[in-house]
């Protein structure tokens, strides 16, 4: 199951916008027999349970198909393809253009599995002995991923003699990937790949972005991250939205979201962070770097920690490492959060989930709230303290098998590991907004 972290510029150097992504899906009641007619009798063929036989070739399909990829033989790829001249053979090709581009390092397709049947009017397209599967696979990037990101097709097989050949990837819930992007470019350095639409020299700005963040990351979170960053960077809004599983509205506000799975080590090992080119276009040049460290902050966090934390110090660690280098004010960067502590509506507790809902409140003030909150750690504990204290809140001790309550665990690190209580670090903390607003 994918995690995800989203976040949004509202101005040059104001507060991200968290965003979650969640999925959901259901199954339609089965409908009442419709009359035996002779595209329903072929419909009815074709939901019947597959035969072993017919899985067992599309496996062996399978296996040839992503053998090419690693190959980078076109030839062999194309010849599971049932036309390389429709609609679907064209996308396919170029869909295998795109892999080729990319380091892979693992690249396969796990057990074909039944799909819901074809309608009889495809069936009549296709053949009574069409079918659809639904296939899970698996791909990472040599040298960037430590572990290996699941993908899901749906593929329409078709007999041809004795042999089977893809002939659709439309008849079910196909997930839209990052060799999709059209125009795919991949551009490397030392420590950033970037995976985007369009030409190396619209791409290459975001090399020297994600290498400085990776430094500035390193200089704070040093050790168990393997120091390297996926960059995506989509040509559209609605490319972007694609790519994270989500609407175009709900992504409209973000800059970048950082999306990947989690491993059963708890660890993640193969994130990336994906850019919306029209929020991320609005920025100045200071705005992009705090967003992109933000956003590679996640990423060196969630590779070598284990459970969740709270938000307020997910997210002002994330600002903390984003701001720590740019040369901004502490009241420069928190302006939203000190207006309304000089009007008297300034925080009285750590903020919640509920406070970074866009959908429920005006988060700005709170990605501030959560920043000077762990600038409060430093300013007493330094950020050796403070990675200390979050790497106690964020790793399942020996012995133990739960992450417990992240709000919890927080609590009971503060005492450990900070030589305070939490409710005593909240009313130092809103002394200290207080001060800061000059109120």
């Amino acid at each position: 199951m994918r995690r995800r972290a989203g976040h949004a510029y509202r101005a040059a150097l104001a507060a991200l916008t968290a965003v979650a992504l969640a999925g959901a899906c259901s199954s339609p009641s089965r409908p009442a027999a419709p009359p035996r007619t002779a595209a329903a009798s072929s419909a009815q063929q074709n939901a019947a349970a597959p035969t072993v036989e017919r899985e067992d070739a599309l496996a062996a399909l399978l296996t040839r198909r992503a053998a090419a990829v690693r190959a980078h033989d076109r030839a062999a790829f194309a010849a599971t393809l049932d036309s390389t001249t429709s609609g679907f053979g064209l996308r396919q090709l170029a869909q295998y253009d795109a892999l080729v581009r990319l380091p892979l390092g693992t690249f396969t397709y796990g057990t074909p599995e039944p799909a819901p049947a074809l309608g009889p009017d495809r069936v009549a397209q296709l053949g009574p002995d069409a079918w659809v599967a639904r296939v899970a696979g698996r791909y990472g990037f040599a040298g960037y991923d430590t572990s290996t990101r699941e993908f899901e097709s749906y593929f329409t097989a078709v007999r041809r003699g004795s042999r089977w050949k893809l002939a659709d990837d439309t008849d079910g819930g196909t997930q839209v990937q990052l060799w999709d992007l059209p125009r795919l470019t991949v551009l490397r350095s030392g420590t950033t790949l970037v995976v985007g639409s369009g030409p190396a020299n619209r791409l290459r700005p975001y090399l020297g972005l994600g290498d400085l963040a990776v430094s500035r990351v390193r200089s704070v979170w040093s050790s168990g991250w393997n120091a390297r960053l996926v960059l995506v960077v989509p040509a559209t809004a609605a490319q972007m939205a694609e790519q994270v599983g989500q609407d175009a509205r709900q992504v409209s506000q973000v800059a970048a979201v950082t999306d990947g799975p989690i491993a059963t080590t708890g660890r993640a090992g193969a994130d990336r962070v994906v850019v919306n080119p029209g929020a991320f276009a609005t920025l100045e040049v200071k705005g992009r770097q705090v967003v992109v460290t933000h956003e590679a902050t996640h990423v060196a966090v969630r590779a070598t920690t284990d459970r969740p934390v709270p938000l307020w110090l997910s997210e002002g660690l994330a600002d903390y490492v984003g701001y720590r280098d740019i040369g901004a004010t502490r009241q420069q960067v928190a302006a939203a959060l000190l207006d309304r502590v000089r009007a008297g509506a300034g925080p009285k507790a750590l903020p919640g989930p509920a406070d970074f809902d866009p959908g429920r409140s005006t988060i700005a003030p709170s990605y501030n709230a959560a920043w000077l909150a762990v600038c409060r750690i430093v300013d007493r504990r330094g950020e050796a303290g403070l990675v200390k204290y979050y790497r106690a809140v964020a790793t399942t001790p020996r012995g133990t098998h739960s992450a417990g309550d992240p709000d919890a665990n927080a609590r009971a690190a503060f005492p450990a590991v900070l030589g305070t209580t939490e409710a005593a670090f909240t009313r130092d903390w809103v002394a200290y907004l207080r001060r800061l607003a000059g109120s």
